[in-house]
């Protein structure tokens, strides 16, 4: 879909990034009635929600002041490409139907905006009261658009970036009421010094990180018929899920085997490169180096390849290259197929460790060959169901293959 957004010329700009040639960086400010209302949400973790936020940006807006592009952050899209026509003053921005295609953050604002203008034209009124000519609709309000094209391999990072301080917010607010208490508690003290639960914390894993690791473990919320994207691609839902009255969705069922579950995940990480380079079955190796994923990340490289829950006596194993959460949430999240319910809580069928240990190689190759066929693209494959039901399927039909050989023994 191409989108044509009425632009004075001297409102727009058009930047080439300074470190990656195929990605565009385009400014506008653009007029809130020209506005298109039908721009996808795909790429933004955070839905909008017609609450507190909403309204407050409602109510900057209908001032009608001039000001809201200045006291607005504006919207962030991800676009195929984007055009200029200057002879028409119009932007032309192609947004296909695609999860990587989009309102990445300012969905509040787009939702504010599309709401106020809508409901003052079907009032016949302007921001004051006054009749309305369909060119007067909040005449002087602008909004700033950011249009990103060429970082569809990125995304992942700019949403977590671009959404972090409202997330980081609402976590925080959730510790204040001791909504997070019987997980920590269970994770034990050990465990829990490293984890980050409001603003001016220094520890290094948010709790985050974590809740959106236990969503995806978690069967009583993704049962074995349903793929957990949220997981990945929804932090702020997971939370919603996590702090649940009543502990709707069973985390409390994961209390005894939660420190293996954040433990597996570190360490499925921690040995991704040994098992994609160890001999499969036909005697093939893998390079895990040699491939452009393990080079492409250049923010936290080190941070995100440091493992917290492995190390001993407090001190974390290090690594080389750092593992994508679209690999590995998915990867972890196939083995609830190892997870019975006994007595109201959640135990493993078999060892997590040692059945990765086993598997690892052919777990891990999966996730790579979906990789390949989303053409290097990280995001895509953390957004795919056939990825999750595939693993899961691996994991379920691996294991019973052991068990049904241990018991003709």
């Amino acid at each position: 879909m191409i989108f044509r957004i009425p632009v004075a010329q001297d409102s727009v700009r058009s930047f080439k990034d300074p470190h990656f040639p195929k990605t565009r960086i385009v400014h506008a400010l653009v007029g809130v009635n020209d506005l298109p209302s039908n721009i996808p949400l795909d790429p933004d973790p955070r839905r909008p929600k017609r609450g507190p936020i909403v309204k407050k940006i409602s109510t900057s807006l209908a001032s009608n002041d001039g000001r809201f592009h200045l006291l607005n952050r504006g919207i962030c899209i991800s676009a195929k490409a984007v055009d200029f026509d200057t002879k028409l003053s119009v932007l032309k921005v192609q947004i296909p139907h695609d999860e990587a295609y989009g309102i990445i953050d300012g969905g509040h604002t787009h939702e504010a905006i599309t709401s106020v203008v809508s409901s003052l034209r079907e009032k016949g009124l302007g921001a004051h009261g006054e009749g309305l000519g369909s060119s007067t609709v909040l005449e002087n309000q602008y909004v700033h658009l950011e249009i990103l094209v060429g970082v569809e391999g990125h995304l992942p990072d700019i949403a977590e970036a671009r959404n972090f301080s409202v997330s980081l917010k609402a976590w925080t607010l959730a510790g204040y009421r001791d909504k997070f208490e019987p997980f920590l508690n269970a994770l034990g003290e050990d465990f829990r010094q490293f984890i980050k639960i409001s603003e001016n914390d220094l520890q290094p894993i948010g709790i985050l990180d974590l809740i959106q690791v236990m969503c995806a473990m978690n069967p009583t919320l993704f049962p074995p018929s349903v793929a957990p994207l949220e997981a990945y691609k929804n932090a702020g839902k997971c939370l919603d899920y996590f702090v649940e009255k009543d502990d709707k969705y069973g985390f409390r069922k994961l209390d005894p085997i939660c420190r293996d579950i954040v433990k597996l995940y570190d360490y499925i990480r921690a040995n991704w490169q040994d098992v994609y380079n160890a001999e499969d079955e036909s005697g093939k190796r893998g390079r895990l180096g040699a491939r452009s994923i393990a080079h492409k990340r250049q923010r936290n490289r080190t941070a995100m390849a440091t493992y917290y829950f492995l190390g001993a006596e407090g001190v974390p194993v290090k690594g080389d290259i750092p593992i994508e959460k679209g690999f590995a949430i998915p990867l972890i999240s196939s083995f609830r197929a190892l997870l019975e319910e006994r007595s109201g809580k959640y135990h493993w069928y078999a060892n997590p460790f040692k059945f990765f240990d086993k598997h690892g190689t052919k777990l891990v190759r999966v996730i790579m060959t979906a990789n390949d066929n989303a053409g290097d693209n990280t995001n895509a494959v953390g957004r795919d169901p056939q990825v999750y039901t595939a693993l899961y399927s691996e994991v379920r039909r691996w294991y019973l293959e052991g068990k049904f050989a241990k018991l003709e023994q």
